[in-house]
């Protein structure tokens, strides 16, 4: 559906976008605009002080000279538009699910003019389709020895010492802290934190069998993916220096070893081991069976949700990964090209796994609806519990955080979801893989 109408002789366009998602393209009039200003003046008339007026009672020439002239524009914007799009909504019989998105796109109090365009999220529409009786496979659930061998040794690098190495020159596998300087560099050079034997052909060989403090002049070809960017792919005369030298102790895999790891002996910590990890490959298992359930749900079924929705599930995990992406040193290129991708795809892919889990929850949500389901006391308490634990805070710590937040709903549709796929478990016909 498009179209033009006029709200309180403003010009409203009405764009479709979806069954979801209408977009609403607003020219207000001369005097809305001038109205709009007149409001925000009043408010800043309460606050600001004028000098020989009491709060409230100064002309509005006068306020305005004490307004800087961005605050005034950005007041008056919000008035106009809270206004104008609030007379707009009611006359094109629209509802928001959530509050409206507003893009401001013009707005000259000279020429009476401000233009915005609005998009106005409603509610899903939802047709499930069969969600009873389902058929899922359960996979085969097991540890085998050589992952309990990956996983000790993983435990016992984690746990792994640096020493500082004396009488004796680099090997493989030592950490060097060394310091690299071309011929013709001015300064002090890079200095680079490396793992001898990994590093490239020409370094490794020049590394070996140097000590601390120890200085050699060689000449290196560097490969094109060296760190250093003004090394990279080149070949240069270098003075290399070791500033410091250390071999990484790995304790032994014994009694001593498992009881620091709050185990008995060694076949105490073995079993123990070995049923943490069968407890997280059943729990991953679960999860597998129960996207199962869904992904049948949802395609079974005609779901329509405003992209705002999924836009906005994409945009706070992207932000997310950003902030992890810059604590751990990296740009979102490297990032993404490390997955083979570029930004682009990297933003498609999150956009598409954002959309899945909303049309998830939507059709979970629906279900609850559906098979008049009530959530107790009980089963939020069981929900704050598990998020406390998974997050690793006390559950009053928790949630007073999430009353802080306003993300209470949060934690609402967890125990739904709960609650929800357990029913669906339950009804579901599983089939068992083996072995």
């Amino acid at each position: 559906m498009e179209g033009s109408t006029m709200t309180n002789i403003a010009q409203v366009t009405r764009e479709d976008l979806n069954p979801c998602t209408v977009k609403l393209s607003i020219a207000c009039t001369s005097d809305q605009v001038e109205a709009g200003f007149d409001r925000a003046l009043k408010q800043f008339g309460k606050r600001v002080r004028v000098p020989g007026f009491r709060p409230g009672h100064a002309p509005k020439a006068m306020i305005e000279r004490f307004v800087p002239e961005s605050d005034l524009k950005n007041a008056a914007a919000e008035e106009i538009v809270r206004n104008v799009l609030q007379k707009a909504l009611t006359d094109e019989k629209l509802v928001p699910h959530e509050s409206p998105g507003v893009e401001l796109k013009a707005l000259e109090r000279a020429e009476g003019k401000c233009e915005f365009d609005a998009i106005v999220p409603l509610a899903p529409i939802v047709e499930l389709g069969e969600y009873k009786g389902l058929t899922a496979t359960m996979p085969f659930v097991d540890v085998t020895d050589e992952e309990l061998d990956e996983r000790i040794e993983a435990l016992r690098k984690r746990k792994s010492k640096r020493e500082a190495i004396t009488g004796r020159g680099a090997q493989e596998g030592d950490i060097a802290v060394i310091n690299i300087r071309s011929k013709d560099e001015e300064g002090d050079g890079k200095t680079f934190m490396v793992v001898v034997g990994k590093t490239f052909k020409d370094l490794d060989a020049a590394l070996t069998g140097m000590s601390a403090e120890e200085m050699k002049h060689i000449d290196l070809k560097f490969p094109k993916e060296f760190q250093e960017e003004s090394l990279a792919g080149k070949k240069a005369d270098c003075t290399i220096t070791v500033r410091s030298l250390n071999s990484v102790i790995i304790p032994e895999l014994d009694d001593a070893f498992a009881q620091d790891m709050k185990a008995d002996n060694l076949d105490d910590f073995k079993a123990k081991l070995k049923a943490r990890l069968m407890e997280a490959k059943k729990d991953n298992a679960q999860e597998n069976l129960n996207e199962q359930l869904q992904d049948q749900i949802v395609a079974s079924s005609t779901i329509h949700v405003p992209d705002t929705m999924w836009q906005n599930v994409a945009m706070q995990r992207l932000n997310d990964l950003a902030r992890e992406v810059h604590e751990a040193g990296m740009k979102m290129e490297d990032y993404a090209q490390e997955r083979g991708m570029e930004i682009a795809e990297l933003v498609k892919s999150y956009e598409a796994e954002a959309k899945t889990q909303v049309l998830r929850a939507v059709a979970i949500t629906e279900i609850f609806k559906r098979e008049a389901m009530k959530l107790t006391n009980q089963d939020m308490s069981d929900e704050l519990m598990g998020m406390a634990r998974e997050f690793n805070i006390h559950p009053e710590e928790l949630l007073k955080e999430l009353r802080r937040t306003n993300n209470l709903r949060e934690l609402e549709y967890r125990a739904i979801f709960k609650k929800v796929v357990g029913y669906l478990n339950n009804e579901a016909k599983i089939e068992y893989a083996q072995a």
